[in-house]
């Protein structure tokens, strides 16, 4: 085990981690505390000031534009609120011949009701812009002085209006203090030179009590340390103390920063640490003033100088925990602030409007990557990360290579070429390609996964954004031309100005706070409660002769299961072969059953070995009837998990009930209705109500991943009053009657990601239980989240309902696939149902085509048997959704008068044909943003109809 050297230190009652062995979570804890970086991404040589109880943050961004302004109110969580320009007009920035020039070392400053922020280039000068508003607009760019190699200017206007700059020489030295215009926008003098030190460097200005304080860092970037100088005059002479080492930290040469107060008198010390692949990350040190001196991080070795530290208490409380963005739909007119161009922009060759939804990128001649014009780069940021993009390259032409790419010393990228007419999967390092696959289609989902600490990147692609193929070897990019890697999207042609690519949806999680749209609901997944078994297999062998599969199969697994659980858990693995079951199997606490490749579990499909009854719910209501072919009671920590399949054989006995079963189905309904006793519900032998495949009840932590499912008798994978529930990579063939693919109902804390379902019902399904006794049980579904998803079902796509009388809400649909469908995104009631549904987010939705409608909001289901009960529909979001046909309705909201469908809000929303772009009854507050149908523009209030019409398309 690899040793870890840990030196704890108790002072102010604080607990500080000095040193670790090895990276973990970084910025906000969430529990008071904070731990270094708190930027765990390249904001190098970061200068960081307080306006009233607001903290603002600058970095050098070298060669890509254009400086990044960044918010704070607690010091620790930041955000992305303006950029303050957006090109050099300089020849050598349209050619990209400035690697590793460009911004160094900014210097941001509060005067005169300004925001100021002065910065060099190595060869163009010195330059300042100021804006009112930290968010914008920045005056443009004003050439303060042209020059070359100056570096870390710092504006500071004195007590007596008197302006000053403090600068270096490139090479990092002498500190020089020039006089300045009041105004900003002169030099008055060649400079006096004031402080020469060995690699000094990086000159903050600062006044206190009567003193003049620069801090700078010596000693260079990896082994330096930080310095104080202060002089009752601004030109000296200056005394000097060193006040920060690395010493017996792995936080090397705590480099470059800015000294901040708190409203309530904390004092802070902001400093950037080189970190390899990752670039400069920021950290910040708590720090106070003794005998005029500021003492930064904790003197650990009593030599007088302060160490940094790797947690510390946050200096300000505060709830919510963020990072900077890094998600993109594409949604709005402006580039979002986390992007930035490699080099000057061609303006006319990008788009976000022309189609809108996604980012256009038009092919410029370019014989190479590095040289190529429109490059979109974004950090990367974290220790584990991964990217994906979606990728619409329908209009490339010969020459043109588009797709996702890796930035550093090295480049390497994932895309798509085309060479005479045909197109590719290619992988290149900027000097070499290699095609991977012809592709046909005209998208493709691009991916790479990024883990730092074990220098390994890996690239992988996928045709449906489920399953997701590596490609090439793993790589890794390191830090070059002064910058950590980056993420960027790119579009050239090596032949001709021609072509184009459009980037549908960007997203990228790393381990650190998530910012963004989708925070909401990654706080859900992160909150979801995971599986956890002890490390010990109970192996099930498959019986050798037919007799012995036939009677001993379900005996072996069941005795395994049981005799697992008594232990106190582990796995019970299941070996290849094929295995009757002439029963179910009962799933108990702490057991992973675990199927590997190979294994087969058939069960009989007969109907009277699914007896004696069990507790369930059928279409939502309460009853004892036959069991599901796995089914777990109040058991906690179960998983089902391996490459195996699970055939119900629903077909055999289960699936023709379908027919018949209405007398059994009125009957159960009637007796919910009455709330008759759940007790005197029974449906067993000689009734005809068909079980679910997977049904755990009243349990928690549950995990099923990747198995095949087929031939379910009824709902496929129904939780029911269930918790903490992940079902992954699962794949269900099942085209039976009422053949849901999978049905949370009353269950909380849910994640649905990376499955493929074809079934003759509904893809998912999201349930709280039917009528009165739904109401009467009052239990909602609530915090669920579905994405990644491929839908190919027979019925309907993305629904909530029928059965939802105990409510649903906080409901997150995305990155969905939906093939040929009924209606593709449904929420359906009636009035016998009540409850409510609310607090939906769906976003990045593709649709093959409908025969009903794309979204539907239907408050009169059918089946509706007299009640009164309006269901509350309400605060809906809609985002990024592409269609290629709906026979009918583009949009279909069909809602009650004392009870109308409000608070929806479609955005970039578009469909390629249908018959009716839109029908409204009884809605409130609809809102259309960027909404076309039959290639025609949608009104962003769209008028209600004064006749109401029937979609008989369920």
């Amino acid at each position: 085990m690899k040793k870890v050297l840990l030196i704890l230190c108790f002072i102010s009652n604080v607990f500080i981690l000095l040193a670790q062995g090895s990276p973990s979570k970084w910025g906000d804890q969430g529990n008071g505390t904070y731990i270094n970086p708190i930027l765990n991404a390249d904001y190098s040589d970061p200068d960081v000031i307080r306006v009233g109880d607001k903290y603002y943050m600058v970095a050098s961004d070298f060669h890509f534009l254009g400086m990044q302004v960044l918010e704070s109110e607690d010091m620790i969580n930041w955000k992305l609120i303006s950029q303050v320009y957006d090109r050099f007009d300089f020849p050598e920035w349209n050619e990209n011949k400035r690697y590793a020039g460009g911004s160094w070392a900014p210097a941001i400053r509060y005067h005169d009701n300004k925001f100021w922020v002065f910065f060099c280039t190595p060869h163009e000068g010195l330059f300042m812009s100021n804006a009112a508003d930290p968010a914008g607009p920045w005056s443009p760019l004003h050439l303060v002085q042209a020059v070359e190699k100056w570096e870390d200017p710092c504006p500071f206007w004195d007590d007596d209006g008197n302006a000053y700059l403090g600068r270096s020489k490139h090479g990092a030295g002498p500190i020089i203090v020039h006089k300045m215009s009041p105004d900003g926008t002169r030099l008055l003098d060649d400079g006096l030179t004031v402080y020469t030190g060995p690699v000094a460097e990086g000159t903050k200005i600062h006044k206190r009590d009567g003193y003049y304080y620069m801090s700078i860092p010596e000693g260079g970037v990896e082994r330096g340390w930080q310095t104080i100088l202060r002089s009752k005059n601004i030109y000296g002479p200056y005394e000097k103390k060193v006040v920060l080492e690395q010493g017996t930290t792995p936080i090397n040469g705590p480099h470059q920063g800015a000294i901040v107060d708190t409203p309530d008198g904390q004092w802070f010390f902001y400093h950037f640490q080189h970190s390899g692949t990752l670039g400069r990350v920021v950290h910040l040190q708590p720090m106070y003033w003794h005998d005029g001196w500021p003492v930064i991080g904790v003197d650990v070795d009593r030599n007088g100088i302060g160490e940094p530290v790797y947690s510390w208490k946050k200096p300000i409380s505060s709830s919510a925990i963020y990072a900077p963005q890094t998600d993109d739909d594409f949604s709005s007119p402006q580039l979002s602030l986390q992007w930035q161009f490699n080099h000057n922009p061609v303006d006319e060759a990008w788009s976000l409007t022309s189609p809108s939804g996604c980012l256009t990128l038009k092919a410029l001649k370019s014989p190479t990557f590095r040289l190529a014009r429109n490059t979109l780069t974004q950090k990367v940021m974290g220790y584990v990360s991964e990217a994906t993009v979606a990728v619409d390259f329908s209009n490339m032409v010969d020459g043109q290579r588009n797709g996702l790419t890796c930035m550093g010393k090295e480049n390497r990228m994932l895309g798509v070429k085309m060479e005479k007419g045909q197109k590719s999967l290619y992988i290149s390092n900027d000097t070499t390609e290699q095609v991977v696959i012809p592709l046909q289609n005209e998208q493709v989902y691009l991916r790479v996964s990024m883990d730092v600490p074990a220098q390994s990147f890996q690239f992988s692609y996928s045709i449906d954004n489920i399953t997701f193929t590596p490609c090439g070897e793993s790589f890794f990019t390191r830090f070059g031309f002064w910058k950590g890697a980056r993420l960027g999207l790119y579009c050239y042609n090596t032949q001709k100005d021609a072509g184009e690519a459009s980037f549908l949806w960007f997203t990228y999680k790393h381990d650190g706070p998530q910012a963004g749209t989708t925070n909401e609901m990654e706080q859900i997944v992160s909150g979801i409660a995971r599986t956890s078994f002890p490390d010990r297999d109970v192996r099930v062998t498959c019986p050798v002769t037919d007799n012995e599969r036939i009677t001993l199969s379900r005996r072996l697994l069941q005795h395994a299961i049981d005799s697992c659980s008594l232990l106190g858990g582990g796995r019970v693995v299941v070996g290849p072969g094929t295995y009757p079951l002439n029963g179910n199997i009962l799933l108990k606490s702490n057991v992973n059953l675990h199927l590997e490749e190979g294994a087969y579990l058939l069960f009989s499909g007969k109907a009277d070995d699914f007896l004696p009854v069990v507790q369930t719910r059928w279409e939502g209501t309460e009853l004892y009837g036959h069991s599901p072919m796995i089914y777990a009671y109040h058991a906690d920590n179960i998983a089902i998990t391996g490459k195996g399949t699970i055939d119900a054989q629903g077909g055999l006995e289960f699936a023709p009930w379908a027919e018949k079963e209405a007398p059994d189905r009125d009957k159960l309904r009637d007796m919910g209705e009455r709330l008759v006793p759940v007790q005197d519900r029974i449906f067993g032998k000689g009734t005809i109500l068909r079980p679910s495949c997977i049904q755990p009840l009243g349990c928690s932590r549950i995990l099923i991943e990747d198995v095949t499912i087929k031939n379910s008798p009824f709902w496929t994978i129904h939780l029911l009053y269930c918790d903490n529930v992940i079902v992954r990579g699962v794949t269900i063939d099942s085209h039976y009657p009422n053949n849901d693919g999978c049905d949370p109902e009353s269950t909380s804390n849910v994640l649905i990601e990376n499955c493929i379902f074809r079934t003759g019902d509904d893809a998912v399904a999201i349930k709280s239980g039917r009528d009165a006794d739904g109401r009467f049980v009052g239990r909602a579904s609530r915090n669920i989240v579905i994405r990644n998803c491929l839908f190919e079902s027979e019925c309907n796509g993305l629904c909530i309902g029928s059965e939802m009388s105990g409510g649903v809400e906080n409901v997150y649909m995305e990155n969905i696939r939906i093939g040929t469908v009924k209606n593709a995104i449904y929420f359906k009631s009636n009035r016998d149902r009540g409850g409510y549904i609310r607090n939906v987010q769906v976003n990045n939705i593709s649709v093959e085509r409908s025969r009903g409608a794309i979204l539907r909001f239907e408050a009169n289901y059918f089946g509706y048997r007299g009640g009164n009960h309006a269901t509350q529909y309400e605060n809906f979001r809609i985002r990024n959704v592409r269609a290629n046909k709906s026979d009918h309705y583009a949009i279909f909201m069909d809602g009650y008068e004392e009870k109308p469908i409000k608070d929806i809000v479609i955005d970039h929303f578009h469909v390629k044909q249908a018959t009716h772009p839109y029908y409204l009854m009884c809605t409130k507050d609809i809102v259309l943003k960027d909404a076309t149908v039959n290639g025609k523009s949608l009104p962003a209030h769209p008028e209600e109809h004064k006749e109401r019409v029937t979609l008989d398309v369920y």
